[in-house]
């Protein structure tokens, strides 16, 4: 499985130069928990970061800064952290626990921005693998159990009381 089968594809953008209350109301009224950051070049806009509702309250307010005098894009890590849509499940997990993230872009082959996956993303499809998986394993055994069902049972061979071989009990 790729990521472009589990990315999501509709991303909020917000301008650097946004504050951070104008920030946290956007996330709230678009119902999303991580924003893109971009800053106007010539006649469009460029990507310079992604700033997460986490980040708002441990890099702002649990460290008590003000956060009427901050911009969006102070916030925002000065790596952004992406994956090709074509990479798998693997890679995008290994690139968040390489960067400590829980979110990544995700590109196209143009390095465009084409959506964000999160780690919720990927677990949901680890466990639709799993479960998956589990069905494999279900369906297996009630195919062995359908077989054993339509066999006749086998004799069984037990030892005898008091002797050293072995007679055939029909069961």
């Amino acid at each position: 499985m790729n990521i472009s089968s589990i990315c999501t594809r509709r991303l909020v953008a917000v301008d650097g130069g946004s504050t951070l209350f104008q920030a946290a109301a956007m996330m709230r009224e678009q119902h999303v928990g991580a924003l893109v950051i971009t800053h106007s070049v010539g006649a469009g806009a460029c990507v310079t970061g992604i700033v997460t509702d986490r980040d708002l309250v441990i890099d702002v307010l649990a460290q008590g800064l003000d956060p009427a005098g901050m911009k969006v894009g102070e916030l925002a890590s000065e790596t952004i952290v992406s994956v090709s849509e074509s990479a798998d499940l693997a890679d995008a997990m290994a690139v968040m626990e390489a960067h400590g993230v829980r979110r990544v872009l995700v590109t196209d082959a143009q390095e465009r921005v084409v959506g964000v996956v999160a780690l919720d993303d990927l677990m949901d499809a680890c466990a639709e693998e799993i479960a998956g998986l589990s069905k494999v394993i279900r369906s297996g055994l009630q195919r062995e159990a359908s077989q054993v069902d339509d066999t006749p049972p086998m004799p069984l061979r037990v030892p005898s009381v008091g002797t050293a071989g072995w007679n055939t009990v029909v069961g």
